[in-house]
């Protein structure tokens, strides 16, 4: 690999790997060559160095890329949720938010998506709580739907009643999810005004989304991985990262010829309950949802095809709002 290759590949935030060919039983198979690739990698990391040096040596093109970069980059401060000014009528007058709780309930109520990543007992059940009756109450939202580890339910279904005693709330139970009385409990969702629905992961994960949006969703995949792969032949990418990306879309076209193929009469799909909200504790258990960089060995995002979630996959989709997915998602710690 010359220079100009190493070059390119550093302005293109790749890391080189230099391979070499063996052959195994008279087999040909492409290996990466491990003591050319270190030897390669240091001459990159020296490039940047000099490149860094290069290009504020000259005053006038640092102030200009400077500005550049601020004019475009460095313009936006994070907004700031200050929930003071919540009252949570309903709320059990014996119990007092704190202001991280309020501002972080303010945050899920004006700020779309949220990670509510506080330490552990800093309260975050009564803010997914609390988030949720305000919603219903200032018509954010019209039904949530809180999902936990299927040990909690219970646990959280009393939580919520202490906070809001007088609360409308469906627990499910692990009966409720049984083959001959799920359709019964999903319509029991859909046709009541509930404050909101608490259910396991393994009971929410028995609720399928509708064949018409689950066909969308693979073909957008599809679609992404069609792309991703012209964009790597463009720029001489990776054989193996070309092949992974190539067996990944014939399993997506053959999930997908398969679901039209399906004649199955659904039970009750997830769009017909009328949930618009959801929220999910213990949000880490849906990670691993493929993202496509050009950028290699990036400590927690998955960018190979093959370790992607088809949980991960499938949840992130869950239609809310409209077809805008709007969710609160919970930890214990990061």
């Amino acid at each position: 690999m010359n220079g100009l290759a190493l070059t390119e590949s550093s302005l293109n935030l790749k890391e080189v790997r230099i391979y070499k060919t063996i052959y195994i039983d008279g087999n040909e198979k492409r290996v990466v060559d491990q003591e050319a690739t270190v030897v390669a990698q240091q001459k990159q990391e020296l490039i940047k160095q000099e490149f860094s040096k290069w290009i504020f040596k000259d005053e006038e093109r640092r102030d200009r890329l400077v500005a550049y970069y601020n004019r475009h980059f460095n313009n936006i401060r994070p907004r700031e949720y200050d929930g003071s000014g919540l009252t949570f009528p309903g709320m059990n007058t014996e119990i007092q938010l704190r202001e991280h709780q309020k501002n972080a309930i303010a945050h899920t109520l004006y700020g779309g998506n949220t990670l509510l990543a506080h330490c552990v007992g800093a309260g975050k059940t009564f803010e997914m709580v609390a988030s949720a009756m305000e919603a219903k109450r200032l018509g954010v939202a019209k039904k949530s739907m809180i999902v936990v580890p299927k040990h909690l339910t219970e646990q959280f279904g009393t939580e919520f009643l202490q906070l809001y005693p007088n609360a409308k709330i469906l627990v499910a139970t692990a009966k409720d999810f049984s083959a001959d009385r799920r359709k019964e409990f999903c319509s029991k969702i859909a046709t009541q005004d509930w404050d909101a629905v608490i259910m396991g992961y393994t009971q929410f994960e028995k609720i399928p989304i509708s064949k018409e949006r689950m066909e969308a969703l693979l073909s957008e995949q599809i679609q992404e991985i069609v792309d991703a792969i012209e964009e790597m032949k463009e720029q001489n990418g990776e054989r193996f990262t070309i092949k992974q990306a190539e067996i990944a879309k014939k399993n997506l076209e053959s999930r997908l010829e398969k679901l039209q193929n399906d004649d199955t009469d659904q039970t009750v799909t997830f769009e017909e309950l009328g949930v618009d909200r959801l929220y999910v504790d213990e949000a880490h258990y849906y990670k691993n949802l493929f993202t496509y960089t050009k950028m290699s060995n990036i400590p927690g995002i998955s960018t190979s095809f093959r370790m992607t979630s088809k949980k991960a996959a499938t949840f992130w989709n869950y239609p809310l709002k409209k077809g805008k997915s709007i969710w609160t998602r919970r930890i214990s710690s990061l």
